[in-house]
């Protein structure tokens, strides 16, 4: 949240800092009252993970799109075989819903079904995002306690061995970091990060966005973890643009590429998520080993 002496005397007579302010507490009333809530067979699953004393959990949101998950299960069992995948259904449609749960059956992924978002629409994607990860936080990864977690985009998939606990073995946490348009602030993207859960346990995080710093889904963390960290001093994940044809059109796409993994993403261009999907899907079968250098053959910084 931006500092009050830091608003213009436009923005003052503008009252946006009152209006960012009231915004702020509403979403945090909602983002409390979201997370007292429970979902079906959430204890059960608590139970099951804390069992599985894995090294490490990763946690994804899903919506909507029961092949983006089926692809990045795959891409796990290949690449990280000792880290469950945890799949956690935000998703709006009904029956995205019964497909992403009969997958995760069919394959014996842990699969938690979360309560209805309390925001709806494209414009507040990010703020359904957020308030998931954040019941994801308190009622899932909190009580079991992994000494490191995971939160990957659903649509992301890895293409060379993962080892999540060796990312965060000398730093609280890894990802891709974004930077706001204004104001300095940072934060990593919950799509690709990794949290040392020890060394970080006792911070009150919050993935929600923070509007006023131009921080998307994460960006609360600014003020709780970030701010104190120096980004020059961590390792973080390398970035670059891979391009793989679409086999419709033979044309170049771009994708993000995150270290070693690939980001499908799409959902709003190329088509949708479904055909940027289709066609990641198609490179990914033909060559699942070797995808990855034939990408950065051609990769952009």
């Amino acid at each position: 949240m931006r500092a009050l002496k830091d608003y213009s005397l436009k923005e003052w007579v503008a009252a946006e800092p009152l209006f960012h302010r009231l915004r702020r507490a509403r979403n945090v009333l909602v983002d409390r009252a979201y997370r007292r809530r429970t979902a079906p067979g959430q204890a059960e699953l608590v139970a099951r993970l804390r069992e599985s004393r894995a090294p490490a959990l990763a946690f994804t949101i899903a919506f909507n799109l029961p092949e983006a998950i089926a692809l990045l299960a795959d891409g796990m069992d290949r690449f990280a075989p000792g880290i469950p995948l945890v799949v956690c259904d935000n998703s709006s449609k009904p029956e995205a819903r019964v497909a992403i749960a009969a997958l995760c059956a069919a394959r014996g992924l842990p699969y938690c079904p979360l309560p209805p978002s309390p925001f709806k629409g494209a414009r507040n994607g990010s703020r359904s995002h957020g308030v998931a990860l954040n019941w994801v936080l308190h009622s899932l990864i909190r009580p079991v306690a992994p000494k490191v977690f995971a939160l990957l985009d659903h649509d992301l998939v890895p293409l060379a061995p993962v080892d999540l606990p060796g990312l965060v073995a000398r730093q609280p946490a890894y990802g891709m970091v974004r930077h706001g348009d204004r104001f300095g602030g940072w934060y990593l993207w919950p799509g690709y990060s990794v949290f040392d859960l020890d060394a970080l346990g006792h911070l009150p995080l919050d993935f929600g966005t923070d509007t006023p710093l131009t921080l998307d889904t994460g960006g609360q963390n600014w003020g709780v973890l970030y701010r104190t960290l120096d980004p020059a001093q961590l390792e973080r994940a390398t970035t670059r643009t891979a391009w793989i044809a679409d086999p419709a059109t033979g044309t170049p796409e771009p994708y993000l590429l995150a270290d070693a993994w690939l980001h499908v993403g799409g959902a709003g261009h190329r088509g949708g998520g479904a055909r940027a999907l289709a066609t990641v899907r198609a490179a990914y079968d033909a060559d699942p080993e070797g995808l990855l250098a034939r990408l950065l053959e051609t990769a952009t910084d």
